[in-house]
């Protein structure tokens, strides 16, 4: 183990797949630099891919990408085709020979050059780069920590070197037989050869998952070291050619994996043509028959179907394809076996994962206790609670057409305000003082079908909705709704026509959008599923056993879903109560707006086979929490939004945004430099909603900001690990581009900014925690939730940087013997229950960015931990802290979120009466 602080040696600690690099694992680099003539050349033949193949509004991957796949076959390892700094150059793990260099650039260029001025270019550029001497490299780059732009090839070259490595272990993970991961011309490591069948089919067929392990680049946040992570991952082959991304050439032979991108629309792959025809020509040169597959010309789906035998080609599925009989993920023992692999054989890498050191004095458990509050809101606490949400007097409407549905939200409303089993409210009268001088009820039915199936648009429902509700709208008191939906996302349908169609007709949305046009908050719950069959298909009698179960399990769900119905209703009423602020616990509850942001680059929607390339629009929305007394007392939301340009109560702007269209246009945002539209308008409205918070929220107070440093790192420059505690650079667009709040005035600026990193990628698997034992010993646990902060590089002390780490529900709640967490998918116990989701730990990283000399960034830190683990309506941990997770609630919530808008309704001719 490494150094650590003084005093906490024997503490517990994280186990993480992240490891430390140093420039002398790059090995030797050779640069092949061809001369100043190289690049225009290079340049010039770019142009004429563009023209001939196609470029990325044809769906066509740039040339480099096609060249690099056949550059590190041909060699047999990592090799790149740098062009930056206006200078070209080939740099290579090895050398490579004259010979080798020529026709890999010759073949590859005359595929779309076979002739003319243009084929003496490509003559031209690979004897150049054939006649470049090979030149150790100067002076390798200092390991910059957690850099992620792709024309930093250290970064990359030293997440091979580790794959290399780890490409040359006989894996044992259980299996009958060690396992080998053949390393891919993409850094990723296939198990190709050690393929995990499903069950057979009703037809007999077999579905496979193909283990794969991914090497990353880490945040290192504070810490001036270069680490990578290690993933393991298992994806789907697929047994069709539409969507496919990435394909696998391999034979026994070759020393690498070929991972060729597929071009062209998703109903249309092809394999890259230059790179097909080069790849065929080297393939016929005997010298290099052993290290580079000819490329298929035609992707056939006979090749890859389901219950054809695996050959030289494999079809990565995409991500979104799911097949029955087989689950995703890894199990927890598997992430335990490949850090016990790397301690074992990889000596480079001993020792050298980031120490990270539970936190004291800190308590965040999972489950009810002291300091964790579960459940809805109490109704004693009901009215201060909406004391600080700013309403007094609440309607809670329930729009029914079904009594089932009916009777399970009143026996729900009266178990979670202790209303009695006698609690009756009748349609259509309106039941007062169900929690006194606040909450009253009143039961609907949906008699005109205003919530139903069907083509009606929004502005329809808007009108019926209002003449509906119109003698209970009252000053001075709030309506929210419950409303019932007949969706079953479950149900299957004949033909792919007749879903799009009954999605397009889902009251659900236009319904939602009519509500908040109207100023009422809705939330949707949906029918009661079919009742437990008793009798099978041949019919035969179920087990009452199964019976049993599926019974409970129906009711439970039943119950759950019903109680979160109202609980997520009073969440998007922005009515919180004493929970976020009992959950600091023993440390101080700090007077701060913690303010979150949630920023959204929407996909542009295109026409068939072009391009939209008007840029993408964006939402955004920011939330602003505080308490409003002490660790006893409610907690106050305001949100922003650019389409109300002000701060107003969370349910006001909620119902603002949700009445409106998605999405903000963002042409109109001036752009510097190399700088994108989307993050030009992200820092632009930031920096005015954190301006406009000073005088529109209630209270002045200090601000914390919370991002999520995944999706906001394009926007802000100094979220990346390589500008912490930096300067802003002189050619920064704008001030409002280096961090939120950056262009105020000084004294003006946040405390401090929290960012939070959820990519398993970039913070590497947890693998539980070690414990010093009574032996004198290091003692792993198979699992932990612990909160751990980052010790400094030299040991000295800690880093305001933090870790916390999660086991799912899922995997938490399940029986002894759960998938995965004695045992990996390559064991024989394994083979029946491929099924079966892996569960794993997943992880949340926090680094805390002080922007003002008096910010406290470690109680900032384990603020932002308490936000995370103490959710607002939700009982689970989260993935982020509470006042993000509230901005993004209002995004997703939307009722065109991920659906396109409808158009609006033709105005309805009525007639004349003078010419009737």
């Amino acid at each position: 183990m490494t150094l650590c602080p003084p005093g906490d040696e024997h503490r517990k600690r994280a186990g993480l797949l992240q490891y430390r690099t140093h420039p002398s694992v790059l090995g030797t680099v050779f640069a092949y630099r061809p001369g100043p003539d190289a690049l225009g050349l290079w340049h010039d033949m770019c142009r004429t891919y563009k023209e001939r193949v196609g470029d990325k509004k044809q769906d066509v991957q740039p040339p480099y990408r096609a060249l690099e796949a056949i550059l590190r076959a041909v060699l047999g390892t990592w090799a790149r085709w740098d062009v930056s700094n206006g200078q070209a150059q080939l740099l290579a793990a090895a050398e490579m020979t004259d010979e080798d260099r020529r026709d890999v650039f010759a073949y590859w260029g005359e595929a779309f050059l076979p002739d003319g001025p243009g084929h003496q270019a490509v003559l031209q550029l690979s004897d150049l780069i054939a006649a470049a001497p090979a030149l150790p490299y100067p002076a390798l780059p200092r390991s910059v920590a957690g850099r992620r732009t792709l024309t930093w090839w250290p970064g990359e070259l030293a997440r091979w070197r580790l794959a290399e490595d780890l490409a040359a272990i006989e894996w044992k993970l259980g299996g009958k037989e060690p396992t080998r991961f053949v390393l891919c011309t993409d850094g990723t490591l296939a198990a190709i050869g050690h393929e995990l069948p499903s069950a057979p089919d009703a037809e007999g067929r077999l579905h496979r998952l193909l283990p794969r392990i991914k090497i990353g680049t880490a945040a290192a946040g504070h810490s001036a070291r270069h680490a990578v992570t290690v993933n393991a991952v298992t994806t789907l082959l697929a047994n069709r050619w539409y969507g496919v991304a990435t394909v696998l050439l391999s034979n026994p032979d070759q020393p690498l994996a070929v991972s060729a991108h597929t071009d062209g629309p998703p109903w249309n792959r092809r394999l890259n043509v230059p790179a097909v025809a080069a790849s065929r020509r080297l393939a016929g040169l005997p010298r290099l028959t052993r290290h580079v597959p000819p490329f298929p010309d035609e992707l056939e789906e006979s090749a890859i179907a389901a219950g054809t035998p695996l050959g030289a080609v494999r079809a990565v599925a995409p991500e979104s394809i799911t097949t029955p009989g087989l689950g995703r993920g890894h199990g927890m023992e598997m992430f335990r076996r490949i850090e016990s692999h790397i301690d074992q054989h990889c000596e480079a890498y001993r020792d050298q994962t980031p120490v990270y050191i539970e936190v004291p004095g800190l308590s965040v458990p999972t489950t009810k206790t002291g300091v964790r509050t579960s459940g809805p809101i109490l109704p004693e606490h009901l009215p201060a609670a909406m004391d600080a949400a700013g309403i007094d007097r609440l309607l809670l409407v329930v729009l029914y057409h079904n009594d089932e549905v009916r009777s399970r939200i009143q026996r729900e409303i009266a178990r979670q305000w202790h209303l009695g089993d006698d609690f009756v409210a009748f349609d259509g009268d309106v039941k007062d003082n169900v929690i006194p001088d606040r909450v009253d009820v009143l039961f609907l039915e949906d008699k005109v079908g205003v919530l139903a199936h069907g083509p009606a648009t929004a502005e329809r429902r808007q009108l019926q909705l209002g003449e509906l509700l119109a003698s209970f709208q009252q000053e001075g008191r709030v309506i929210a709704a419950i409303c019932e939906t007949e969706w079953d996302p479950n149900r299957k349908y004949p033909t792919p026509e007749e879903k799009m169609k009954a999605e397009a007709e889902d009251g659900k949305w236009p319904s939602k959008a009519a509500l908040a046009r109207l100023e009422i908050g809705s939330q949707y719950i949906k029918q009661a599923p079919p009742p437990v069959p008793t009798v099978k298909k041949n019919g035969e009698p179920c087990k009452p056993y199964f019976i049993e179960r599926e019974t409970k399990a129906r009711e439970s769900g039943l119950a759950n879903s019903t109680e979160n119905a109202v609980r997520d209703l009073f969440r998007g009423l922005g009515v919180i109560d004493h929970r976020l602020g009992s959950a600091f616990g023993k440390i101080p509850l700090p007077d701060y707006w913690h303010i979150g942001i949630h920023i959204r680059r929407h996909a542009q929607p295109r026409q068939y086979g072009q391009r939209n390339t008007k840029p993408a629009p964006l939402t955004i929305v920011l939330t602003a929490l505080r308490p409003v007394g002490g660790a006893t007392e409610p907690w106050t939301a305001w949100a922003y939004s650019p389409i109300t340009s002000r701060w107003e109560p969370y349910r006001k702007t909620r119902l603002t945004v949700h009445s409106a269209d998605l999405g903000l246009d963002v042409s109109g945002f001036p752009t510097i430099g190399d700088e994108s539209h989307q993050a030009s308008a992200a820092a632009q409205i930031t920096e005015a909603a954190l301006l406009a918070a000073r005088t529109q929220l209630p209270h002045a107070a200090p601000m914390v900001i919370y991002v999520n440093g995944d999706t906001s790192e394009p926007t802000w420059a100094g979220l990346r690990d390589e500008n912490l505690g930096q300067h802003p650079p002189a050619d920064l667009p704008r001030p409002a581009s280096w961090l939120p709040g950056h262009g105020l005035p000084r004294t003006q600026r946040p405390l401090a900014i929290v960012r939070t990193i959820t990519d398993i990628e970039r913070i590497g698997r947890p693998t539980g925690g070690y414990v010093w034992g009574k032996n004198g010993k290091w003692e792993r646990t198979k699992t932990t939730e612990s909160p751990f902060q980052l010790v400094s590089d030299d040991g000295s002390g800690y880093l305001p940087d933090f870790l916390l780490t999660t086991v799912p529900r899922p995997w938490a709640a399940g029986p002894p013997g759960r998938f995965g967490a004695e045992y990996s998918r390559f064991a024989p116990e394994a083979a029946q229950r491929q099924g079966k989701i892996g569960y794993a730990h997943t992880a949340v990283r926090l680094t805390v960015i002080p922007t003002a000399d008096n910010a406290d960034a470690d109680l900032i830190g384990k603020g932002g931990i308490v936000l995370i683990n103490q959710g607002v309506s939700w009982d689970g941990r989260q993935t982020e802290p509470s006042p993000s997770r509230l901005a993004k609630q209002i995004d997703t919530d939307h009722p065109y979120y991920r659906r396109s808008s409808e158009e609006p309704e033709a105005p309805i001719a009525v007639p004349d009466p003078a010419n009737t």
